[in-house]
């Protein structure tokens, strides 16, 4: 006896990891034509989203991107691993990879003011419109920030764009309404870190290094609430400009080079409380990575008690 269709679509499908779904699109054209539908997409992502199962992570090579998911390093079966290649070496050469949402991937090009979403379950893009006067002003600086992330108040996709230019100036895309709209209310006694370029996505906002123009060198996470539009601060765990990651699950992440030997790793343990970092793990040199130049963390394990590491952009190794 035959399953029926909703059945399918709603229970079934809407559980599979991306990579499989690609293969399903080629079952018949009733099955692409609803795997692509927007309905089952926000569907997919919704259904990823509240089974915490991990819906996709981009693993940085030196001139490629690869795209897999959180279930692949749990299992028993060899990781799948998948490299972008379309649309970034066709209709967007050249791009930087920005951010990931629910596997919606955004990238951006020229100066960070031109951008392009990619939903690799359909192979299906989308170029961002311009966003007008505003680009003028953006190419006058050297150095922009932007990020990207789903807002789960809205259930819609953003850009964020933030320049400072005589103060920050601060721009958000919106995938549902298709345009800019420029946030007035933007806080004027805080500087992003030029090296912090790209907003780290995590409890529904963006997140860059900053600090406090008064007192001076006052470090702090500046968070960008998605959902509400408005800013916040994070105290930083660190005295000193650490660098800055999201490991899997939406956890902000700051590793800081304590000495030539020691590098610690510090996890939000509870968003918006008072103090709410805490230390991971410490990772020693020589030690278990061997000598190293730097490491990121990419994901925990459903234990918590391991992390994969992307050690100097070349290999991942358990913990």
């Amino acid at each position: 006896m035959a399953l029926p269709c909703d059945l399918i679509f709603d229970q079934i499908l809407c559980r599979v990891p991306v990579k499989y779904l690609l293969r399903c699109r080629c079952v018949s054209k009733e099955w692409c034509s609803i795997i692509d539908s927007a309905a089952f997409i926000n569907k997919h992502a919704k259904t990823i989203i509240e089974s915490n199962a991990g819906s996709g992570i981009i693993i940085t090579g030196s001139e490629t991107l690869f795209l897999t998911d959180t279930e692949s390093f749990y299992g028993d079966e060899d990781v799948v691993v998948t490299e972008i290649k379309d649309p970034l070496k066709t209709v967007f050469p050249g791009a930087d990879f920005v951010g990931v949402a629910n596997s919606l991937l955004c990238f951006c090009k020229n100066n960070w003011n031109d951008f392009l979403l990619y939903n690799p379950s359909t192979r299906k893009h989308r170029k961002v419109p311009s966003m007008g006067e505003f680009v003028l002003w953006f190419d006058m600086v050297n150095v922009s920030q932007c990020g990207f992330g789903y807002d789960h108040v809205n259930d819609d996709y953003k850009i964020v764009k933030v320049v400072d230019f005589c103060g920050l100036v601060v721009m958000v895309y919106s995938l549902r309404s298709n345009c800019w709209t420029q946030i007035h209310k933007v806080p004027d006694n805080i500087e992003i870190y030029p090296k912090s370029r790209k907003g780290m996505f995590a409890s529904g906002a963006l997140h860059w290094l900053a600090a406090k123009k008064m007192p001076a060198s006052s470090f702090i996470i500046l968070g960008f609430d998605l959902g509400f539009e408005r800013f916040n601060e994070i105290p930083s765990p660190v005295a000193r400009n650490g660098n800055f990651y999201i490991a899997d699950g939406g956890s902000l992440c700051i590793v800081e080079q304590c000495t030539n030997s020691r590098t610690d790793v510090w996890l939000i343990n509870n968003y918006g409380a008072e103090n709410p970092w805490y230390k991971a793990f410490s990772v020693e040199q020589p030690g278990p990575l061997g000598s190293f130049r730097a490491f990121s963390p990419v994901v925990f394990s459903r234990s918590g008690k391991d992390v994969l590491l992307e050690v100097d952009s070349s290999k991942l190794v358990w913990v």
